[in-house]
């Protein structure tokens, strides 16, 4: 019995995780975390046109994106994950009134920054169950 399990979990797929941060090392330490708790990472992608293109692509499970990406706003990519009903959670220094100007950024959790790599984790797998339910 407990051979059927293993092979049930091998053959699982790991979570798929859009990653959009234009600054690389802030990028990477979230790849690494998401990575660590068992998620793939798509990207990570710093611009908005890159991160379009990885939706063409691939449908993610989840994202996690960064507000402004060097002088443009992470809006258009919002919109389409919505689009796909792809769930997100935001980590950005962005100030809450910015964000309240635009609905499909106010409607979603934001980490702030500096991130809780724990928390942003903890985040992710919550709007997954939550997605799922």
């Amino acid at each position: 019995m407990s051979l059927t399990n293993e092979n049930d979990t091998s053959s699982a797929r790991s979570p798929n995780v859009l990653v959009v941060e234009d600054e690389f090392f802030m990028a990477l330490e979230i790849k690494s975390a998401l990575t660590k708790a068992g998620f793939e990472v798509l990207g990570p992608a710093s611009s908005v046109d890159h991160a379009l293109d990885l939706l063409r692509e691939t449908k993610p499970d989840a994202a996690v994106l960064d507000v402004d990406l060097g002088g443009e706003r992470v809006t258009p990519v919002a919109l389409q994950l919505k689009a796909l009903g792809v769930p997100y959670v935001l980590a950005s220094a962005a100030d809450r009134s910015v964000l309240a100007q635009n609905p499909v950024l106010a409607e979603v959790r934001n980490m702030d920054k500096p991130t809780d790599m724990r928390q942003l984790v903890e985040a992710v797998d919550a709007i997954m169950d939550a997605a799922a339910s």
